[in-house]
């Protein structure tokens, strides 16, 4: 696609079993032929932010979450239980729970994470602690199936405070991934980038993914003719703006 989107629809997945989360969405093996399942993802960037500003600090994020989440949550899973056949030739896998985040106002994820005491600003110290503490809650929400990733996303260019902070790194985002979801996403990255280069943050995401037992994926954006720092010129409804990230 013109412009270098095509990536968008395109990821390098790892460890991936149940997600519902499209370029990686897979459906796990033993389904069978014969069978339907579906789970569901969410778009809560704005939810999340609500969520983070009332726990205002770690210790108080697993309450706020397994309360909250869990109300707004039960009465979806009830419906989708209630869609599974008799026969079990439609299952429900379940909900990930992630925080994803919108273009809406109100609806990054990172400016979220900033609502945390220990989080001066994200990509600094406190991020990881507050990527897991949340993705811990959101692994953990009382009576609430869970599949795919059920953790943080982190894309760039789907997320305005992200695309903001020049200081971030790729190594960065991955290093936070290690403790949550859902590995380089949507990462502007020079055009003339080597295929060396490439397959190595590739092998990292996937080294990552084995180690730590959980699925990741890549998906990085090559521009043309863009350079480190510069800033990308996107024209799409469903992306925002960054400086190319250094590889």
């Amino acid at each position: 696609m013109k412009g270098g989107l095509g990536n968008f629809r395109f990821c390098a997945a790892s460890c991936v079993d149940t997600v519902p989360f499209f370029p990686g969405g897979r459906a796990p093996d033993s389904l069978g032929k014969d069978k339907v399942g579906f789970a569901l993802g969410l778009e809560n960037g704005g939810f999340a932010k609500e969520l983070l500003e009332e726990a205002r600090s770690l210790e108080n994020v697993k309450t706020v979450f397994h309360d909250k989440m869990r109300k707004e949550l039960l009465p979806i899973q009830d419906t989708c239980l209630g869609l599974e056949s008799a026969d079990n030739n439609v299952h429900f896998f379940g909900i990930d729970t992630s925080l994803n985040p919108s273009l809406d106002s109100n609806g990054s994820v990172a400016e979220a994470i900033e609502c945390l005491e220990e989080v001066e600003i994200f990509g600094g110290t406190g991020s990881l602690a507050a990527a897991a503490a949340v993705t811990t809650s959101l692994q953990t929400i009382p009576d609430i199936k869970t599949t795919g990733y059920s953790g943080l996303m982190l894309p760039v260019l789907e997320d305005q405070r992200l695309a903001e902070i020049d200081t971030l790194t790729i190594q960065q985002l991955l290093c936070i991934s290690s403790v949550c979801g859902v590995g380089i996403d949507t990462v502007p990255i020079p055009g003339e980038v080597s295929v060396k280069s490439l397959a190595s943050l590739i092998l990292d995401v996937a080294a990552l993914a084995c180690r730590c037992g959980k699925p990741l994926s890549c998906r990085v954006f090559p521009v043309p003719d863009g350079s480190s720092g510069m800033k990308t010129t996107f024209d799409s409804p469903y992306m925002v703006n960054s400086s190319i990230f250094p590889l």
